[in-house]
């Protein structure tokens, strides 16, 4: 005990000794009476607006450190190409390294090139939309819930093993500032630079609809202004005039309608097919009639049935260089659990397969994306995740057939219609 109290009286006397630390001297009340208000708020109160210009936003010290490159220069030297990071000769999803389809990775265009790269799957997250989710997405087709092997890609409608034909590897994704929504698809539009200079085509997982500004970006700036068609397979038309959308660059907004007007695409080379939601209007229908747009509503395919009009489509698209984007919610709703907005009696699986499938056959496709996939609303099994997954498959075949000399949307392998 009396140890105890030595050493408290030991602190006391240093204590009384100590001087005591200086308090930082606040920083004085401002007046705000005499900021400028700007929408009903001050100025100071509002430190990311720039005083004089409240148009334009000050961003903080710092923010480019999502897009600035990893220095390189220290990694173990290799030659450029693909790297295979299966350790197995046959391995499946779940015990493999979560690849996207358990191909290789290429980090840099250098590696795209050195591998003559055919397809490269890309991440582009996002997720400028109310339900959230598609920021998981491109990693979650990493992660396909079924017992695919890696490297496996045999495709039963044409019987061709797709891998023998196509090179085909994994470029990561693309990162994102999620203040910076804009920016982010700068960011992207560069990394799908880098696929197309390679001389690969972007297979690309968004992120919502948004995702398809960084596509168009991409794509006018490496083969120019109308060189090839949009088509834009959706439930909504994303087309909206100013003011009744979330925005130009976003979620269900009117990319393509700016497109349109930039000349960056002709009317006529417009084509939305499965529009059917009750958020237009008859004025945007009309203006979508005048401008040329070959649009195939779901009110066309249940009228004339499939055939009918995947026979116009295929015709009107005939010589086309394509960029398709596939929101998964032209699909009716049953086979898309997942997907961010959801609307009932779209087309059905086997349409979506035949026509990624055919188009990829038919016409030379600059590049696709998929976009509106929400890990977090998808159901126990993932169907939505193996939906897309299959719908990716049957695109990476039709290209395998083009490659090879097949010609015809509709063909099928004899053997995959008879048996003896």
């Amino acid at each position: 005990m009396k140890v105890f109290m030595l050493i408290g009286l030991i602190g006391l006397a240093v204590s009384l000794v100590t001087p005591l630390a200086t308090l930082a001297e606040d920083s004085p009340a401002p007046d705000l009476s005499k900021d400028k208000i700007v929408d009903g708020l001050p100025i100071s109160l509002q430190p990311w607006r720039d005083p004089d210009d409240p148009l334009k936003e000050n961003i903080s010290e710092g923010w480019d450190i999502y897009y600035k490159r990893r220095d390189r220069s220290n990694d173990p030297k290799r030659e450029a190409g693909p790297i295979d990071l299966q350790r197995y000769e046959a391995v499946s999803g779940i015990n493999g390294f979560p690849t996207f389809m358990g191909l290789p990775v290429a980090l840099t265009k250098e590696d795209l090139i050195a591998g003559k790269v055919d397809i490269a799957y890309v991440g582009l997250p996002s997720w400028f939309q109310p339900t959230g989710g598609t920021q998981w997405a491109a990693n979650q087709l990493r992660l396909i819930r079924s017992y695919d092997h890696a490297h496996t890609g045999h495709d039963m409608h044409l019987n061709i093993n797709c891998f023998e034909h196509l090179n085909v590897v994994d470029y990561g994704n693309a990162n994102q500032n999620p203040l910076l929504y804009a920016r982010n698809m700068a960011d992207q539009a560069l990394v799908l630079k880098e696929i197309l200079e390679a001389g690969a085509i972007p297979l690309v997982m968004g992120g919502d609809h948004g995702t398809q500004v960084a596509s168009i970006m991409a794509l006018v700036n490496h083969y120019g202004p109308q060189t090839f068609a949009m088509v834009h397979f959706d439930a909504h038309f994303d087309m909206e005039d100013f003011g009744k959308s979330f925005g130009t660059f976003t979620h269900g907004a009117r990319a393509r309608r700016y497109a349109y007007e930039q000349g960056w695409v002709k009317g006529t080379d417009l084509h939305s097919i499965g529009i059917r939601s009750p958020y237009h209007s008859t004025e945007l229908l009309k203006w979508v009639y005048e401008v040329g747009d070959k649009y195939h509503y779901m009110a066309e395919f249940e009228r004339d049935g499939f055939e009918k009009v995947w026979g116009r489509i295929k015709q009107e698209l005939k010589g086309k260089k394509l960029y398709i984007s596939f929101d998964i919610d032209v699909l009716d709703t049953p086979h898309v659990p997942g997907t961010s907005n959801p609307e009932p009696g779209g087309i059905d699986a086997i349409q979506a397969l035949t026509m990624l499938r055919g188009l990829a056959i038919q016409n030379e496709v600059l590049l696709i994306d998929f976009v509106e996939y929400s890990p977090l609303l998808d159901d126990r099994h993932y169907n939505t995740a193996l939906m897309v997954n299959r719908m990716m498959r049957a695109f990476i075949a039709g290209t395998a057939a083009r490659k090879i000399g097949i010609t015809d949307p509709d063909y099928i392998a004899p053997v995959s219609l008879r048996h003896k």
